[in-house]
């Protein structure tokens, strides 16, 4: 596919804004009655008893041998009531599957997709423009369900992304479809919300590294295979269906192949499904590809053998009979920031356009857009009210730092602003108080921070006795065992922890040398290389230990240390 003008714009717009998407291909399958949390706890992959009402996970279903059956989220948006979203071509198995074990157990499955009307928002301003339909309620964090309304009528949002973006799917009833659909055009007249085409959407689910039934995975893959576990398994819980495979995986390696990320040179996209060959031997097989907008490059999710599964390796291999240079990359692609970071380029945009126009429309609209996304963004708050108060809107003003002090009463500024706008009004009296109420706050803010300080010390002194305390016994550990996995790593990082870096080195070095897998190992003698300045060691130590944590599959040190490497070879450039 080609990323075409049009398309680049499209991508752009729902990267800085907001897009919209029909989801006709997800289906919705009610699951309900009193056995349902314990029946689907030996059915799934993840621990449905965490869950209580509004909460949700990601989940999987798959057979004896832990290849999948199907992977999908599910919501519990009542007692007793689930609610799972499935992809359509996995609605089927996953059905089967469940009703097959149904004894006694009060279970029932219902289809439900018929009924509802589903619509995916996704980009930074998703909430923004779900509040002007009319929408006050939203769920806050990933799968989390929420009971609402829209236009009277009972609605479900579940807050769910499929671009790495903001994002939250809606459940509408079939007769609410039109009053939808007006709202959207609304917004897409009045908010720049864009409807997002299929191509984007393939785009987009790429680079949020999102692996497909059908097209990157299917039953013939292990669960492990295609990186599903990291979300969508407990390791905690007890027994499931697959899960004695899954768990000797976590226990004593990774598998023999597993999805990861691609980067190609050029702008040819190589042909899926074909076989990945290094000069002539088969180190895996290509699945989804398409050009990445976020990097300028084509990507692609491929299944790779253990051995070349380590991050950032370039190879020049063959695919489909053409030559390619790829590069091996975790997924996702692309990372987005909060909404606390968006609030954060909102407000830096619209002081720059502050200083460089004396038009103030562009730049207020921005800052009433950061505070929507960014309810406790003071520096927004106070931005907004001096601009409010340059053209006069002094009610205005002075009702945002209202606002401000009802959300942080002890918010300084939001009182000197106070004290100001009063003044221009001629309330010397109020003007005042607001000044007399800032001058106490900053009083005690002193005092409480010299409190803290001292508390602090006292905490310090009781943390390093402790530390200490333990250093010895260690020590102790250490006499009798010198390359004790557990006395070394409890010394490196308690050494590390108090700052004595030299001292560090040792016995993490040692467990470096003994435990060649241990990936934590690995990250705390490279942080600490790092703390000493020696910055050619610790990126030495990162490669060595990523390429650990790869083929141990240990995926929470590999990143940290990948991000950790990266850094030190960006601060070298």
């Amino acid at each position: 596919m080609t990323i075409t003008s049009s398309l680049q714009q499209e991508y752009t717009q729902i990267r800085e804004n907001c897009g919209y998407a029909i989801l006709d291909k997800l289906d919705l399958i009610d699951i309900r009655g009193k056995d349902c949390a314990s029946y689907l706890q030996t059915q799934t992959t993840n621990d449905i008893l965490a869950l209580s009402p509004g909460a949700g996970q990601n989940s999987a279903i798959v057979d004896r041998t832990a290849k999948l059956i199907a992977s999908f989220s599910l919501h519990q948006y009542e007692d007793y009531a689930y609610m799972a979203l499935v992809e359509s071509n996995q609605s089927e198995a996953f059905k089967n599957h469940l009703e097959t074990f149904i004894f006694r157990e009060d279970v029932t499955l219902t289809p439900i997709a018929p009924e509802k009307f589903v619509v995916g928002v996704q980009g930074p301003k998703s909430s923004l423009i779900l509040k002007s339909f009319g929408i006050e309620s939203l769920p806050e964090k990933p799968n989390q369900i929420e009971n609402t309304h829209f236009q009277g009528s009972a609605i479900q949002i579940i807050n769910k992304s499929f671009s790495n973006e903001d994002g939250y799917i809606l459940l509408v009833p079939e007769s609410q479809k039109d009053s939808l659909e007006t709202a959207i055009n609304e917004a897409q007249r009045s908010k720049g919300l864009i409807q997002i085409s299929a191509d984007i959407l393939e785009v987009l689910r790429i680079e949020a590294g999102l692996p497909k039934f059908g097209l990157d995975m299917d039953p013939g893959n292990i669960l492990p295979e295609t990186g599903l576990e990291h979300t969508s398994v407990s390791y905690n819980k007890g027994c499931y269906i697959g899960q004695e495979v899954i768990a000797r995986l976590k226990t004593y390696g990774s598998p023999s192949i597993a999805l990861m990320g691609l980067i190609i040179d050029g702008e040819t996209l190589p042909p899926a499904n074909h076989e990945i060959l290094l000069q002539t031997k088969k180190i895996g097989i290509l699945k989804s590809t398409v050009f990445s907008p976020a990097l300028n490059k084509v990507i692609a999710l491929a299944y790779l053998k253990k051995e070349f599964r380590t991050p950032d390796t370039e190879m020049d291999v063959t695919i489909g009979g053409a030559p390619f240079k790829i590069k091996v990359t975790l997924t996702p692609f692309y990372q987005v920031g909060t909404r606390r970071d968006h609030a954060e380029h909102l407000l830096n945009e619209a002081l720059t356009l502050y200083k460089s126009q004396d038009n103030l429309d562009k730049p207020i609209q921005l800052l009433r857009e950061a505070i929507e996304l960014d309810p406790k963004n003071a520096s927004a708050y106070e931005s907004l009210g001096v601009m409010l108060s340059k053209q006069d809107k002094l009610d205005e003003a002075i009702g945002l730092m209202k606002r401000l002090v009802e959300i942080d009463p002890t918010e300084v500024m939001a009182h000197t602003n106070l004290s100001v706008y009063y003044m221009k009004q001629g309330r010397i009296e109020d003007a005042e108080m607001e000044k007399a109420e800032a001058t106490a706050l900053q009083f005690e803010k002193v005092m409480a921070e010299k409190m803290a300080e001292k508390q602090q010390e006292a905490n310090k002194g009781q943390k390093r006795k402790e530390q200490l305390e333990k250093i010895d016994m260690f020590k102790q550990v250490l006499e009798i065992d010198a390359v004790d996995q557990v006395a070394n790593f409890g010394l490196g990082t308690l050494y590390y922890d108090m700052g004595q870096y030299d001292n560090a080195l040792a016995p993490l070095q040692t467990l470096t040398a003994e435990y060649k897998d241990y990936s934590a190992a690995y990250l705390l003698l490279g942080k600490t290389l790092d703390k000493l300045g020696k910055k050619e060691e610790a990126i030495k130590v990162f490669k060595r230990g990523i390429e650990a944590a790869s083929k141990k599959g240990d995926l929470m040190p590999m990143k940290d240390m990948q991000t950790r490497l990266s850094q030190i070879q960006s601060g070298q450039d």
